[in-house]
Formats: C-alpha cells, structure tokens, sequence
C-alpha cells in the first residue's frame, strides 16, 4: 500500500480536486482507493454524500477522521487490502501537516500559478522540511494560453523544490462534476480534463515506485 499526503497552508488551492481525481484515476486503474479526509469543512466527505444519494459507485470511498486516529486508520487500511490511501489535509495547521507528511510515501502540495499562491507555498514548505520529506508542487488551475505556469515552476525552482511534469489546467469539468458527486474522468470521460488527471496519477505512481518513505530525524 502507498500514501500520499496533499497538503497546503493556503485555503482554495485545489487539495480535494487533486485528492478526488487522483483518487478517480486510480480506481479507473483498478486500484483500491481511500480517501482520508482531515479537513473540517469536510468537502470530500460531502462529495461521497452527493455521491452516494446520486446512486454512483461509492468508490473511491471517503473516510472522515480526526487527528488522532490519522496512524491507525492508516494501517488498518493496508489490513484491509487497500492500494492506495490519500490524505486530504485542512489548510492552516501546522502539527496535522507535519504528521500526514511524516506518514506518507509521497507529499503533494497544489499551487496555482499566481502571485499570492507562491507566496503562500513558502509556509508549507517550511513544514515539509520539519517532516525531512521531499515535497512535489502540483500546479493547478493552469491558463490555456500564456506562459504564467512555467514562470511559477521557474519560481519554484529557484525555492529548489520540484515540480511534477503533469499538473491540471483551468476547465470547468473539474469543478462541475464534483458538484454532482463526480470526478472529470466520470463527468467527460474523453475530455482534457480526465485525459489530464489520468496522466497525473500516471506520473505519481512513477514517483511512487521510485521513491522510498522519509521520517522526521
């Protein structure tokens, strides 16, 4: 089984989009999938609601939790057989960010090619290196035209922190489909924006099989 973790200090940076389609990509791939949902605005966990009053199939499924429970319900979800666990992490908290980065295999931190969101990016990555884990900047929100995204991944290298090579662009698919309990790859299967999420959760499992789990020293 492997875990990733999506954090950012800054609200509205795409974590649940990225949870739940990395979450639809593998399922689609025939992985079992959990999605551990630590945010109090619990909007994962709402979309499962949705998703189950609409009558869909109730995976990727989504497990609330507190704090406390975040190690055992991790290793009771490899008990149970499960691929892949993500773990969608609320903004602004320090000691919860810090704790699922130090359980996961793999940290993804979302970041909107804007000004504001690059600023914001410092503060999560200062808790990264108190986890001593190697985060991975997933740009999201991506404009079909101009050449903003690969001015921020230029930023964010100079920070010498890396960006994934595959990252999502601004569709509507993504925000409309999660509003009916769906991912992009259900709502348009053939669109650019489930083409996109597949081809994400394609290059993580890469990262995943290459790359091993970190502790904090």
């Amino acid at each position: 089984m492997k875990t990733i973790a999506i954090l950012s200090q800054k609200g509205g940076s795409g974590k649940t989009t990225l949870a739940l389609h990395l979450a639809s990509a593998a399922t689609e791939a025939g992985q079992a999938v959990v999605v551990i949902d630590l945010d109090p605005q619990s909007s994962a966990t709402t979309w499962h609601t949705a998703r189950k009053r609409a009558g869909h199939d109730e995976s990727p499924h989504v497990q609330p939790t507190h704090p406390a429970q975040l190690e055992s319900l991790i290793q009771a979800c490899e008990g149970q057989g499960v691929d892949l666990v993500l773990i969608d992490t609320p903004p602004q908290s320090d000691t919860l960010a810090t704790q699922a980065a130090q359980l996961a295999d793999l940290v993804l931190i979302p970041c909107k090619p804007s000004v504001m969101d690059l600023r914001a990016v410092h503060s999560t990555l200062r808790l990264t290196e108190i986890a001593n884990v190697e985060p991975f900047i997933v740009l999201m929100e991506i404009e079909p035209v101009g050449t903003r995204h690969a001015e921020a991944a230029a930023t964010l290298k100079h920070l010498k922190v890396s960006v994934l090579p595959v990252g999502t662009g601004r569709r509507v698919a993504y925000k409309d489909a999660l509003v009916d309990g769906l991912t992009a790859i259900e709502y348009e299967p053939q669109g650019k924006a489930a083409n996109e999420a597949r081809a994400l959760h394609k290059e993580v499992q890469r990262r995943l099989k290459t790359k091993k789990k970190a502790r904090a020293a």
